[in-house]
């Protein structure tokens, strides 16, 4: 006879109890003793991202894997993890003790299992005074637990030696293709004289964030890939995805953060790091192979891109979604020659146009969604789209929510960025641009409604 349907459910919150009281019982055991697995001090630099504290700027880090850990009490059984405490000390610094921050899986810190870390911004001058001596003589961690049941509730190490010449370049052409789950990343390496000996990728899903910043995520993959690597498809079984509660793959609609590493190191210890950060959410199944370019997001809401442009030829960008953007390029690139946009919402937007005399954007014209505008005068230095309801609701990091695509005149670099204009914007227009959106939406007549214009006007 079938199990009556309330029986299976009684049946399931059993078993949930079961497994939540055994989970309960392990956090419970045993103490156990202070161990260091290793510990790592290099230059750091940060590309541009919304998450890790002092992106955008050169650090020098030290990184430790001290146990027990939060992560220990959750995963291995030990019962003092919490209690742990770690510090940086120098003997040319006594006044130097600085409290490592617990970044592991448990912590939403982005870290590894059981990883402590804190930096040092190599532009500070306190820092710079401070280099020569950390250099010559390395650095001591000090860990404390006073619930170690070995007696040594105090352990010290020596850090591995400093080398602060080490600085290693950012990814330029970052990309994702392809719809689904699985997804292929790729990127270029600029040529370097300082030696990369790894390259390594990390995957964290963002778990919470607030405009400008991404204040929780968890690291679910991170891999080692072959020396001169120019891309990583995502279609194998995340390194992480054994533990509790984290996935094997990636997930339908959660965001993500990459990390794309450059390293130089000795065996094992790493001398300086480089890491390009960039977000997407997975494209849906329908995507095609369509190849939009990412950009790297700053605490400031800007969309920061370095892709290499050719005369003629268009590129798909996208970035955090808003009312509207800001398109602007970068010192010595080329000029914008033309641009198409997305089907979002009506399908009707307006372009804005920088005007030098007044230093501010005016009214252009309207743009249907898919037409192609071509700039006049060989290109535009900067220029301004609005008109995105804010009812269509589109998701800040969704590559495919607002993909722009963008003509240039000539070849070289795009270097500049994208800032989102996240609230509404409701400029002014001088009467002769006031005029101007009067005409043109009267020629476009019923085209919001209908779809079926003939073209943006000029």
């Amino acid at each position: 006879m079938p199990t009556p349907r309330a029986y299976r459910l009684l049946l399931a919150i059993f078993a949930t109890a079961t497994v939540s009281s055994s989970h309960a019982a392990a956090i419970a055991s045993q103490p156990v003793d202070i161990g260091v697995e290793w510990v790592q001090v290099f230059n750091d630099r940060l590309g541009h991202g919304r998450f890790f504290a002092g992106a955008g700027t050169d650090r020098l880090r030290v990184l430790t894997s001290a146990t027990p850990s939060p992560d220990t009490d959750f995963y291995d059984q030990s019962s003092n993890g919490s209690e742990t405490a770690v510090f940086l000390t120098h003997p040319s610094t006594p006044a130097l003790n600085v409290a490592l921050q617990f970044v592991g899986l448990q912590s939403g810190g982005g870290g590894g299992k059981n990883e402590y870390t804190t930096t040092f911004n190599l532009a500070n001058p306190f820092v710079q005074n401070q280099l020569a001596a950390w250099d010559a003589t390395p650095f001591a961690l000090r860990i404390e637990n006073a619930s170690a049941p070995g007696g040594e509730t105090t352990k010290w190490v020596t850090a591995p030696d400093y080398d602060s010449s080490v600085k290693l370049p950012f990814l330029q052409d970052v990309a994702i293709t392809g719809g689904g789950l699985a997804p292929t990343l790729s990127w270029t390496v600029p040529d370097t004289t300082a030696p990369i000996t790894n390259i390594r990728i990390q995957i964290r899903r963002i778990e919470a964030e607030e405009p400008g910043r991404i204040t929780a995520a968890t690291l679910l993959h991170q891999a080692v890939l072959p020396l001169g690597s120019t891309g990583y498809t995502l279609d194998q079984a995340f390194s992480n995805g054994g533990l509790t509660g984290l996935p094997n793959g990636l997930e339908e609609g959660r965001k993500y953060e990459v990390a794309v590493i450059l390293e130089s190191a000795v065996p094992g210890l790493i001398k300086g790091r480089a890491r390009t950060f960039f977000e997407f959410t997975p494209l849906t199944d329908d995507a095609g192979n369509k190849t939009i370019y990412l950009p790297s997001v700053d605490s400031a809401g800007n969309f920061n891109f370095d892709i290499e442009v050719t005369a003629g030829e268009t590129i798909l960008i996208d970035p955090v979604v808003a009312v509207g953007y800001d398109y602007q390029i970068g010192s010595g690139d080329p000029l914008f020659a033309s641009v198409s946009l997305p089907d979002v919402g009506d399908g009707i937007f307006e372009l804005w146009l920088y005007d030098l005399n007044i230093a501010d954007f005016v009214f252009e014209t309207l743009l249907n969604a898919g037409e192609r505008f071509t700039f006049a005068g060989g290109g535009v230095d900067r220029f301004r789209v609005l008109g995105i309801e804010p009812s269509v609701g589109l998701d800040p990091t969704d590559v495919q929510a607002f993909v722009t695509e963008i003509g240039f005149a000539g070849n070289g670099r795009f270097t500049g960025r994208m800032t989102p204009i996240t609230t509404h914007f409701n400029p002014v227009p001088e009467p002769s641009s006031l005029a101007l959106l009067v005409l043109a939406a009267l020629a476009l007549g019923g085209t919001r409604r209908s779809r079926c214009g003939a073209g943006a006007l000029r």
